[in-house]
Formats: C-alpha cells, sequence, structure tokens
C-alpha cells in the first residue's frame, strides 16, 4: 500500500476524473470564481453548519461567522447553528442578529428514532440533516453540508475552511466528501494514539486511513447522498464511525469502486482551538472521556466486520473509571465513573420517510 497521500493539481485533472483514495488538496488550489460558475450553473445549494453544545462558544463563533460573511449568497446560501444543549442564550441572539444564520434546536427537532437516544455531537449532526431533508425539503442528492467546530481560534481561520472542501466537492463529481486535515501546533494527543492503532489493524482500508494528515478533524463536507449513507454515534465516536465506514466499503457511494475513492482530504495548513483537559471532572468533560468514545467505536466497528475477535464481555457496556485528585495530596480519590459506548445511529437512508424522497 502506498502510505502517502496523492496531490492534486485541480488544473491536471478534469472535473470527471476518477482520483486516487484520500487524494489530498491544497488549500488555494481552486478558483472561487470558477466555483461559483460550477454552482449557479448546476444549482447546487451549500449549507455550514456549526454543530455547538454550549452557549460559551458565542463570541468566537461570532468571529468565525463574521470571517466567512463575505461567501454568504455567493457560494454558502445558509449558515445553522446546530444547537445541542438546553439553552441557547448568547447563540439565540446572534442567530437573531443575523439573518443569514439560523439557529436550530436539536432537543425540539429529533427524528423519531433518536428520542431515547443521548444529545451528543453526532446526534446533533444527525438531527440537522434529517431536519434539512424533511423540514427545509432540500433534498438535491448533490446538496453540500459542511461541518465546522465552533471553537477554532479565529487566527487560525479563513474563508478557505469553506471554500477549498466544498470547491472539492464542486469541482470534482466523483467527490461525494471532502475531510478538512491540518498540523496541530500543540495539540492533537488522541489523533497521534489512534494513528499508532491503525497502523496495527490487519486490513488494507483501515490501513490506508494513515493516508490522512489528520484522523479525528471535526470538520467535513459531504454531498446529501453521503450524508444519509453514513451510520452515526451519537456523540465523539461519529468522526471515527465516519471514517471506518469509508474504509470498509459500508457507504456503496458508487458501485464497482471503493468508497475510499470518494472521499478527499483538503490540507489548511495549522489549526487550534480550544483545550479540552486531559482528565475528566465531575464538571467537565476531558480528553480521557472522548478517547473512551473513539476506542470504543474503533473496538466494536472492527469486531463487527470480524477483524478483530474477542469474547464478549461480561458488562454489556464499558465503563470508564477515572479517579478524581483530592485538594489534600494524601487524600485518597473520588472516583467518577461514565459510559464509554456511544448510541450507534443507522444512516438516514434507512428511514421510510428518506427512501420516500426518492434522491438517496
Amino acid at each position: 500500500m502506498n502510505a502517502v497521500p496523492t496531490l492534486i493539481n485541480p488544473a491536471q485533472w478534469g472535473r470527471a476524473a476518477r482520483l486516487p483514495s484520500l487524494s489530498l488538496l491544497q488549500s488555494g488550489s481552486l478558483s472561487l470564481e470558477e466555483l461559483l460558475h460550477i454552482k449557479q450553473h448546476e444549482e447546487l445549494p451549500v449549507h455550514v453548519v456549526f454543530p455547538v453544545g454550549a452557549a460559551r462558544e458565542a463570541a468566537n463563533l461570532a468571529r468565525l461567522l463574521a470571517i466567512l460573511a463575505p461567501l454568504h449568497g455567493k457560494l454558502i446560501d445558509q449558515f445553522w447553528i446546530a444547537f445541542g444543549g438546553q439553552r441557547p442564550g448568547n447563540l439565540a441572539r446572534l442567530a437573531h442578529s443575523c439573518p443569514q444564520i439560523r439557529l436550530f434546536p436539536a432537543r425540539k427537532s429529533l427524528p423519531p428514532d433518536q428520542l431515547s437516544a443521548p444529545i451528543g455531537k453526532g446526534a446533533v449532526m444527525r438531527a440537522f440533516l434529517y431536519h434539512l431533508l424533511t423540514e427545509e425539503q432540500v433534498s438535491k442528492a448533490r446538496t453540500v453540508v459542511e461541518f465546522i467546530d465552533a471553537d477554532i481560534r479565529p487566527p487560525y481561520f479563513n474563508p478557505r475552511w469553506v471554500i477549498d472542501p466544498v470547491g472539492g466537492i464542486l469541482w470534482f463529481k466523483a467527490v461525494e466528501a471532502a475531510k478538512v486535515v491540518y498540523q496541530r501546533p500543540r495539540g492533537g494527543r488522541l489523533n497521534a494514539i489512534c494513528r499508532s492503532f491503525l497502523a496495527l489493524c490487519p486490513h488494507p482500508g483501515v490501513q490506508a486511513l494513515q493516508k490522512l494528515l489528520y484522523l479525528l478533524s471535526g470538520e467535513i463536507a459531504g454531498t446529501l447522498k453521503f450524508w444519509t449513507a453514513v451510520p452515526f454515534k451519537s456523540g465523539y465516536g461519529v468522526e471515527t464511525l465516519i471514517l471506518l465506514s469509508f474504509a470498509l466499503n459500508r457507504l456503496h457511494l458508487v458501485p464497482g469502486s471503493d468508497d475510499l475513492q470518494h472521499l478527499m482530504q483538503v490540507y489548511l495548513g495549522q489549526m487550534d482551538h480550544r483545550h479540552a483537559p486531559l482528565n475528566s471532572t465531575a464538571q467537565k468533560r476531558g480528553l480521557d472521556q472522548m478517547a473512551g468514545n473513539v476506542f470504543h467505536t474503533l473496538l466494536e466497528v472492527l469486531r463487527e466486520a470480524g477483524i478483530l475477535t474477542w469474547q464478549p464481555d461480561l458488562a454489556p457496556e464499558p465503563v470508564l473509571n477515572i479517579p478524581l485528585p483530592q485538594p489534600q495530596v494524601m487524600q485518597p480519590p473520588d472516583w467518577l465513573q461514565v459510559p464509554m459506548a456511544d448510541v450507534a445511529l443507522p444512516p438516514l437512508r434507512t428511514l421510510p420517510e428518506i427512501q420516500a424522497l426518492g434522491n438517496f
């Protein structure tokens, strides 16, 4: 296996080209003017969505939206805040102050099969897509939806975070999804550990994921054809499940070709965001819990695929035990117990109301 991705120069590849799997597009390779012409000629809507779990992200999100504002009405048809918390607070005020921004309160608009599932990042993404399809009646298969994390630090953010991943899909007809990749100057701890795990997995598709410059980036653009085909996890395991679905050819995007041939990566340089603490507390989720979600998803999917085998666990849902440090060093810690398993949610195209749309 060639572990180095193919660097793509769009000028040297036709729009109908069949690209190597996980081809790499460098930021700035596409002309915004040409992309706007394609978008208008082919009538392809573009929605940019920020999944947000807490109202404290409002100030940072406002800065990111201001950076992207010149693209509204041109490349971007609609901005969305997909909110998974209880009280939107400043997020609602932000949406109210800007007519190009709409607030989607996920807890009030859940798909019928998510009513008993936890509300994490993956659940919010899936609920938004269901709303877009059923309530907003956006159902063209090549409609592009990009999800972007709301905690990116503004100095690392620019309009190319939308132009290039969305543009990769608009330009290359075979591309169904474009994953943003970057370098983390002060982070990427969990990403590095996951890369080592994948290197040990005896499956060519999973091994091919090592071509990705960054595995666990939360920013990805995709067509509705892709978004309706992919399964979800309710929480932080969603990015891992998306990658493994590509690697194991579970999406069946195009007959006769591997799913990975329809996933492009887009390199945008450096990125940094608000860092999660290494250790969880009773009040704040840490990297240890996120790692639990990611590793559980990895092991669950590889086990279901018959790639890894072991005896079933005695407990149906594994629990992570976290020692909580006490103010007094010599005092034994209390313990925080949290479930590691995200709830699995099926592809939207399996739902009768989505099948009735006839496009997927």
